[in-house]
């Protein structure tokens, strides 16, 4: 009788911890978007701007609210993207700005900028675009929304 309540036990822990396994392991925890697919080639002759760390480039017409792409490190190929969508904004509505570059014109639906932080424009919040996409100030407490870089000779590839 105590021999089966051991395997009882036992089934019933492994049990709990299938479930605690299968419900925590989310393919995006932080995913707060609709499903948009995202698929941005950028030559980086063409884009030569995102070789310099710091400098961004917004690509309006992809993901949500548009793509955010920061070059961190181009020696180290460390590039990120974001959606420009806030996530402070439940209803999709907040768009994360950047500053754009003052007397560089840029293609349509773009924006070049030399700003290390994106403001949403409905609820004030600033996220660290160097840093991963971290809130630093505001009511957002989620980080933007990432998407997958792909590095290679002389080009990038945002995807998701």
């Amino acid at each position: 009788m105590l021999n089966q309540k051991k395997i009882i036990f036992k089934i019933l822990t492994l049990t709990a911890f299938i479930i605690l396994l299968v419900l925590g392991c989310s393919k995006d925890q932080n995913s707060f978007l609709p499903s948009v697919k995202v698929n941005i080639p950028i030559s980086l002759i063409n884009y030569n701007f995102l070789t310099i760390p710091g400098n961004s480039i917004v690509f309006g017409n992809q993901g949500v609210k548009g793509v955010i792409v920061v070059c961190v490190d181009p020696s180290s190929n460390q590039y990120f993207a974001y959606d420009a969508c806030c996530p402070n904004e439940k209803d999709y509505s907040g768009i994360v700005e950047v500053q754009p570059v003052k007397n560089l014109i840029s293609p349509p639906f773009t924006t070049f900028s030399s700003d290390f932080f994106g403001i949403c424009n409905i609820c004030g919040s600033k996220f660290n675009l160097m840093g991963g996409g971290q809130p630093v100030k505001g009511p957002a407490t989620h980080y933007l929304q990432s998407y997958h870089v792909i590095t290679g000779f002389e080009s990038l590839t945002i995807t998701n």
